[in-house]
């Protein structure tokens, strides 16, 4: 085989720290998207199994949070669910508090199971927490987790950290007090009850939620008779799914065909069309990465 004469060029390039643009080993530009991340899903059964199993031998102050990180099934990621955003199953046991901090990464939450007497504190007030709820906790608000029922509460966060991460604009802080001090309790615009958001009436509806309160994560809730068909066209936008009542199931092009029972999450990643059918009377949660998209001009669809 003929050597190239140009080796020792590129040699010397590299120990210089330059790569040649026109000799790159892979193009950095599509025609269209190429995303690597993959449809996925994951059962809450099986989360809920493992964190009785960690609730034995892990306990909460050596946690910080007992969770359990849904990892896409992509080489070389150790940590993102989507692209920008991370989802984790996390409990928290009767009787158990999780210690307060802020980070500069949104937060929410999706109540799975949870009894009354389990709460999310954030910046003071007191958050009642049931299923269905969604809890949000924005951008470094101070935010501890208590369960003063008689059984394990069960939740799905949604950070965006991955985002976060990539752009090294990570901040974290533990609250000095350990777990804040409630300063007020009672209704709260960080709490919003999927019923009320949706009203009453059985006709397929989408209402979105907390717009602009967490600016990188958008949130959606569906209201879904039996039969509906919701097809989502070719996006950039990364989609996540989770069920709160009934059954639906998600079709994506190339052959992923998923249900989804209560608890459950399902990752669609961008420049993916796909179907999302309700096989009974369901609600449904949507997490998106729609509104960080939006504010760099991103968005595109086919």
């Amino acid at each position: 085989m003929q050597q190239d004469i140009r080796a020792p060029y590129y040699g010397e390039l590299g120990r210089l720290g330059f790569v040649p643009g026109w000799a790159r080993p892979e193009p950095s530009m599509w025609p269209v998207p190429k995303p690597k991340f993959r449809p996925a899903v994951w059962r809450f059964a099986a989360a809920k199994a493992a964190l009785e199993e960690a609730g034995k031998s892990v306990p909460i102050e050596q946690a910080e949070r007992r969770n359990l990180i849904m990892i896409n099934p992509v080489e070389g990621n150790a940590y993102a669910t989507s692209r920008n955003i991370v989802a984790a199953y996390q409990m928290v046991k009767a009787g158990e508090k999780a210690r307060s901090h802020r980070h500069t990464a949104a937060a929410l939450r999706l109540v799975v199971a949870a009894k009354p007497g389990t709460y999310t504190v954030v910046d003071g007030a007191r958050v009642d927490m049931a299923p269905g709820d969604v809890v949000l906790t924005p951008s470094w608000c101070w935010h501890g987790h208590a369960n003063e029922s008689d059984a394990a509460s069960y939740w799905i966060d949604f950070l965006d950290v991955p985002f976060v991460q990539h752009s090294e604009a990570m901040f974290f802080e533990s609250h000095p007090a350990g777990f804040e001090t409630i300063t007020g309790s009672g209704p709260s615009p960080h709490r919003i009850l999927s019923r009320e958001a949706l009203g009453s009436g059985g006709d397929p509806k989408v209402v979105e939620i907390a717009n602009g309160v967490l600016p990188t994560i958008g949130l959606s809730l569906m209201r879904l008779p039996s039969g509906t068909l919701r097809k989502v066209a070719k996006t950039t936008i990364n989609h996540l799914y989770s069920s709160i009542s009934g059954k639906t199931r998600v079709k994506v092009e190339g052959g992923f065909d998923e249900s989804l029972a209560v608890g459950d999450v399902i990752a669609v990643p961008c420049w993916h069309a796909h179907a999302v059918e309700a096989e009974e009377d369901a609600v449904l949660f949507q997490v998106t990465d729609e509104p960080l998209l939006t504010k760099v001009g991103l968005v595109k669809t086919a």
